[in-house]
């Protein structure tokens, strides 16, 4: 093969490579959450909110609560935030004092799963 194809190919293949590359990495993601990771609260919340860096489709989505005990707490399914088309709302149950962790799950816009997790604490 020529050296002049050769550099062809390679700066083709680079440019796609950059052209495409963040689409393959463009995953749904936490940027922000209410209870905010590692409040402290001096009541139960009503609700877990979750936002993320893309819209997420809501009916995919799960909000799941562990206890520091390891008791779980299964949240209401997630609904679309009214207010952001970004972020997820779940009702969840009155929760004694103690540390919990949010565990979620999301489907983007490009049908790709991901998941994480948060912790608060309710205070006494």
């Amino acid at each position: 093969m020529k050296s002049s194809l050769r550099i062809a190919l390679a700066t083709l293949a680079a440019a796609i490579a950059t052209t495409f590359s963040p689409l393959a990495l463009a995953h749904a993601s936490m940027v922000g959450s209410f209870p905010a990771k590692g409040q402290v609260m001096t009541g139960s919340p009503a609700e877990i909110h979750i936002t993320f860096n893309e819209h997420v489709e809501a009916r995919y989505c799960r909000i799941k609560l562990v206890s520091g005990t390891g008791k779980n707490f299964d949240a209401d399914r997630p609904a679309a935030d009214k207010a952001n088309p970004n972020a997820i709302v779940a009702a969840i149950p009155v929760l004694k004092p103690g540390t919990y962790s949010a565990r979620w799950t999301a489907v983007g816009s490009d049908g790709h799963k991901t998941h994480g997790d948060f912790s608060f604490t309710v205070a006494k």
